[in-house]
């Protein structure tokens, strides 16, 4: 790849810093004639290799700790790397903590100059663009008070116009988009789109998953200071849930599963997120004047389904059926179906609940079902029940999948007791003419001007 399309490239990259069981040994190590090594090495990175393209959008994920924070600082020229090489073309624009690196003795009009500065702006480019900052921020006549006095949520809000207003080649954002209210959450969201709609790399920090699935092109996994995974962002994010649920004496088993999907390139297809159909991976077209109707396909299965157990707990027996009892994994759009699984108890279970979650092919939740915060007071070992979960299925043509889970009172505290991610795959076909129509959900849309 020519080094014109890299944004960022990363090679063997480490951060380290020195821990000292006492502060005296810091001084004692600086002066000690015969150099002895007083301090211990904790990595927040190790051996980091990366490469982002322009206009990529690369979603990170990782535990607290797991050293995201440290790769962004050192990206955008925060701290140095201990060893490595650090590429990084362009001009960056990074919102690591809102409200960082903002002076609390300036007023908001003061600290939009010092910040534009800092990034190598002039005054009069800044003064270009101050109007609309301050519009973006819209924290009125406190624009002109000192930033002590802001609340955190206009820190926010001045932080973040501040770096996506003024037209960053390479954006980085730190877990910064559930800030502010409501209208200015979804003002964040919007700015954002328009930011990766012109073509801005990001690199985008979100514990939230459904995050990461609807923004980012690809994502990465840390943990523990090291890339464990990169691939399609509903992969990646599977495994990273999976990880964080992991009880203790499991974790070190994950993280081994997970190394060995990264490394394994005869399991290339997990990573991309392809599914098996019949005839290959050509989505399935209706090709009819007539109304499809809809039917099973056996060789259509997910690629990308994770077990959680976490308790003697089995779910089996997995089918989507139509009103009259057919089996199908092939839906057409507007008409109602039943997803019926078997949970299979090898323990007691006290207030047993059940779950289901029907997401799109990026991992985006469109919708679940429970028992309405009711539970099943007790189930006892050995006992067989089975779960019916009814939907009308409104969602616009392609691949869908099911996330099914069994949750109890554990010691007092809701717990899950096995979840499957991915559990069952199935197509989705149009009942109608569905030229122009965008998104996930038809809701019977129709456009008439006078």
């Amino acid at each position: 790849m020519s080094a014109s399309a890299i944004a960022i490239r990363l090679q063997n990259v480490s951060k380290f810093y020195k821990l000292y069981d006492c502060k005296h040994d810091r001084f004692r190590e600086a002066f000690d004639p015969r150099r002895r090594k007083r301090h211990r090495e904790f990595y927040a990175l190790r051996g980091i290799d990366l490469e982002v393209k322009r206009g990529e959008i690369l979603g990170i994920v990782g535990r607290n700790g797991a050293g995201k924070s440290t790769l962004l600082k050192i990206l955008s020229g925060v701290i140095p790397a201990n060893a490595g090489h650090v590429e990084v073309n362009g001009r960056v624009s990074a919102l690591l903590e809102l409200g960082s690196g903002l002076n609390p003795n300036l007023d908001g009009i003061q600290n939009i100059y010092f910040g534009g500065i800092m990034m190598g702006f002039s005054r009069e480019q800044m003064k270009e663009r101050l109007e609309e900052i301050m519009t973006f921020a819209d924290i009125g006549e406190f624009i002109r008070q000192p930033l002590r006095t802001y609340s955190t949520g206009m820190r926010a809000r001045l932080g973040f116009a501040l770096a996506v207003n003024v037209d960053p080649e390479i954006l980085i954002v730190d877990e910064v988009l559930a800030v502010g209210d409501e209208l200015f959450r979804r003002k964040c969201y919007a700015k954002m789109e328009s930011i990766m709609a012109a073509g801005c790399t990001v690199l985008l920090v979100s514990h939230n998953s459904n995050t990461i699935n609807e923004f980012c092109h690809r994502a990465i996994l840390l943990d523990g200071g090291e890339l464990l995974l990169h691939g399609l962002p509903k992969t990646v994010s599977m495994y990273y849930l999976r990880l964080m649920n992991a009880s203790a004496e499991n974790a070190a088993a994950v993280r081994k599963e997970i190394r060995q999907l990264n490394r394994d390139a005869a399991r290339k297809n997990i990573l991309s997120g392809r599914v098996e159909t019949a005839g290959g991976n050509e989505p399935i077209a209706d090709g009819s004047a007539r109304r499809p109707v809809p039917f099973f396909i056996p060789e259509l299965i997910p690629k990308s389904t994770l077990i959680q157990k976490n308790h003697d707990v089995t779910i089996d027996d997995i089918q989507l059926l139509t009103q009259s009892g057919e089996r199908v994994n092939v839906l057409v759009m507007g008409e109602e179906y039943h997803l019926v699984f078997k949970v299979r108890f090898g323990e007691d279970a006290v207030e047993a609940g059940f779950g289901v979650a029907i997401k799109s092919q990026k991992g985006v939740n469109l919708c679940n079902g429970n028992l309405n915060g009711r539970f099943i007071p007790r189930v006892g070992k050995g006992q067989p029940v089975t779960a019916h979960f009814h939907f009308s299925c409104a969602m616009l043509p392609g691949n869908y999948y099911a996330t099914l889970n069994v949750s109890a009172n554990i010691s007092g505290e809701r717990a899950i007791l096995i979840q499957v991610q991915d559990a069952l795959v199935f197509k989705v076909l149009s009942g109608r003419k569905m030229d122009d129509i965008g998104g996930l959900i038809y809701c019977g849309q129709s456009l008439e001007v006078e």
